[in-house]
């Protein structure tokens, strides 16, 4: 646990701030030929986000020093920045027939032309396919949610939970998916993946499970509103409980009454079945139909900062009642992107109220639960953050949150950490 605190640790702190002193057109006029102030100047305009006259003076640059392969591949950089991929496809010609190129840029410059060949298949309403193989991690300090005072209501009678109950534990997870997306018009697209993915826990074995997938998104805008439907389909084979299936459809509207904010509507429908067998024999009671309702705000501060809000209720309707309940929920998060690594944090708190008590744990109590999950977490790619051309395409993510649940039953009183740790190869053809 603390090898991996330390980990997430590096990974929060590994960004620091720049300064830049301000150069005008003016002195660039005045001296044109000065490779150190002019590059000067384009990084300070390529901070600003003007990436024209970065591209106008790397392009003068260029000319005059023709020879120099490094001003080559920062004006590629930029033009893959502002998405000019007959530009690109331009500079990248020239610097293959630089006499000092090395095979690695070649090797990168190979990789970008791939990148944007699969762009303009996309762009021609092709398929575009990929595997995604992934690892995750993750840490739990109190894995069975054992309750703030170490003790539980069982038929009404107070009891201690077992002397061998685990409190931290960790498990891991694998995952493949295949996908594909495809651009059905300049104002519709769809995507999808089907997925099989195995779970395994290091001391506990509750969490262990093989699970199958299947993820289906569309896409259609009209006017200001951007619509989405999605469906998605998980069935867990849980190695030491129940069994179950989960459909799920959401239908979203999200409307732009400005150029950088939004109003979002959502609807959602959920269908959940348990599986009763020789062991589980009560399982199916747990079977519920879910529907819910959802509204959010959306304010994008610039391309690199957004602040999002989200109020939403679900009605849980469960065969055995004492499952069923009404769900309430408040979300803000705020998202920023520091040298290329994203970073996001998050509050959501869940109000549940249940239909019924649970003659098992408290018959005179119906539960009311109140919980609140701080969340910090970071993502990008691996090249990127660690500079290594091998690393392409090979993303990673990193999280923590902190868990609070009270309720009216001390069962449900519990506090936990959860560390998360995850890697994904992703290869698209």
């Amino acid at each position: 646990m603390k090898i991996f605190k330390k980990i997430i640790f590096i990974f929060f702190v590994f960004f620091s701030s720049k300064t830049f002193s301000e150069i005008t057109f003016e002195q660039i006029l005045q001296d044109p030929n000065n490779l150190e102030l002019n590059l000067q100047y384009a990084k300070e305009q390529e901070a600003l986000g003007n990436y024209k006259p970065v591209i106008a003076t790397l392009e003068r640059l260029s000319d005059i020093y023709s020879d120099n392969l490094d001003l080559k591949l920062y004006l590629l950089s930029i033009s893959l920045k502002i998405d000019s991929k007959e530009r690109t496809k331009d500079i990248i010609d020239q610097i293959k027939r630089s006499p000092v190129l090395t095979n690695a840029i070649r090797q990168r410059l190979d990789e970008i032309v791939k990148t944007l060949e699969a762009q303009d298949k996309q762009q021609k309403n092709e398929w575009v396919q990929f595997i995604d193989i992934g690892y995750n991690s993750t840490l739990d300090n109190n894995v069975n949610t054992k309750s703030d005072s170490s003790t539980l209501y069982i038929s009404d009678s107070l009891s201690n939970y077992a002397a061998d109950t685990i409190d931290d534990d960790d498990f891991q997870n694998i995952v493949i998916k295949y996908g594909a997306y495809k651009q059905l018009s300049n104002t519709s697209n769809i995507n999808f993946n089907v997925g099989k993915g195995f779970t395994r826990q290091n001391r506990d074995k509750n969490k262990e499970n093989d699970a199958h997938s299947l993820f289906i998104n569309y896409n259609k805008q009209i006017n200001k509103n951007y619509i989405s439907t999605f469906y998605s389909l998980n069935e867990n084979n849980n190695l030491h409980e129940s069994d179950y299936v989960v459909h799920s459809f959401i239908l979203e509207n999200r409307y732009g009454f400005r150029p950088n904010q939004n109003i979002v509507l959502s609807g959602n429908y959920s269908l959940t079945d348990y599986r009763t067998d020789s062991v589980f024999t009560a399982a199916e009671d747990k079977n519920n139909e879910a529907q819910g309702l959802a509204v959010g705000y959306e304010y994008f501060i610039n391309q690199n900062n957004n602040i999002k809000f989200k109020y939403g209720f679900n009605d849980y309707n469960a065969k055995l009642d004492s499952y069923g309940y009404d769900n309430e929920y408040r979300r803000i998060s705020y998202f920023t992107r520091i040298k290329n690594i994203n970073f996001n944090l998050s509050q959501t708190i869940n109000y549940n109220t249940y239909d019924k008590a649970d003659t098992f744990v408290k018959s005179d109590a119906i539960r009311d639960d109140k919980i609140k999950t701080n969340s910090i977490s970071m993502s990008g790619s691996l090249d990127q953050l660690l500079k290594l051309e091998f690393l392409k395409n090979i993303f990673y993510s990193v999280s923590y949150s902190d868990i609070k649940s009270k309720s009216n039953i001390l069962n449900y009183d519990y506090h936990k950490d959860i560390y998360k740790f995850g890697l994904t190869k992703r290869i698209t053809f």
